[in-house]
Formats: C-alpha cells, structure tokens, sequence
C-alpha cells in the first residue's frame, strides 16, 4: 500500500509525486478531504495516522478494490 497527497484540477488529481509511475494500472481509492485549506503540510507520523484512520473507514472499499 502506497499514500500520497495531491490536488484535484478538473478530471485530474495532481502531484509532485514522481514515485508513483511504478503503481500504473494499479486501482486506487481518492478520499477527498473537505478542508478551509488548499494545502497541509503534514509531518509523517501524522500522515501516518490520518491514513491509517482512512483505511479503517474505508476497509469494506478496499475488500472490494482486493477481489
């Protein structure tokens, strides 16, 4: 499992994250988070956490996304 953040333009999601041309093809789940702020920066352990709060509210979707 793999996360990162980015931005949404249009159809798009955006990110300056080059890494992630290895994961092509692969399925993904988009959670957007309805924030006042364009943009967070986060330390990891905090990224960390809020992923691993994601993964557990979403764990019927990712059971899915699996099959």
């Amino acid at each position: 499992m793999y996360a990162t953040t980015g931005i949404i333009q249009g159809n798009a999601v955006l990110t300056d994250d080059s890494s992630l041309e290895r994961y092509n093809g692969r399925k993904v789940v988009i959670t957007v988070l309805e924030d006042e702020k364009n943009f967070a920066t986060l330390q990891d352990e905090k990224l960390f956490e809020y992923s691993d709060s994601l993964i557990s509210q979403n764990m019927e979707a990712y059971k899915e996304l699996a099959k």
